[in-house]
C-alpha cells in the first residue's frame, strides 16, 4: 500500500475512509479488526445525512439489519427512529474507539 496521511497527522495510515455514515463506520470497524492504520473523516458529524431525516421518522429497515460491527441495535420497537439510529451509531464509534474526524472536508487524495 502506499503511504496515506490524513494532513494533520505525520504517522502514515492505511487507509482513508471518506463519510462517517453507516457504510463508512462498518468498513471503519472492518479496518480496526484487521489491523489496519486507519481514520474516518466526514465534513460534518458522524451519520449526517441522517440529521436531516424527519424527527420522528421510522426506518423501514429493522434495528437488526442495521446493526454493524457486531454491537446490537436493541430497541423496543422492531424498527428504529431516526433518534434511535443516530445514538446507535455514535455508540458504535465509542464501543469501537473510532477515529472519527467530524467537520473536516476532504479537498483531495494524493499517493
Amino acid at each position: 500500500m502506499g503511504e496515506v496521511t490524513s494532513g494533520l497527522e505525520a504517522d502514515p495510515l492505511d487507509l482513508v475512509i471518506v463519510g462517517a455514515g453507516p457504510c463508512g463506520l462498518a468498513a471503519a470497524v472492518a479496518a480496526k479488526e484487521s489491523g489496519l492504520s486507519h481514520v474516518v473523516v466526514d465534513r460534518g458529524c458522524i451519520t449526517e445525512s441522517l440529521t436531516h431525516y424527519p424527527y420522528y421518522m421510522t426506518f423501514f429497515s429493522t434495528a437488526e439489519r442495521l446493526e454493524i460491527g457486531g454491537v446490537p441495535f436493541t430497541i423496543p420497537e422492531p424498527k428504529p427512529t431516526r433518534r434511535e439510529a443516530l445514538a446507535y451509531y455514535r455508540h458504535v464509534v465509542a464501543h469501537h474507539g473510532l477515529r472519527v474526524r467530524q467537520y473536516e472536508e476532504v479537498t483531495g487524495v494524493v499517493r
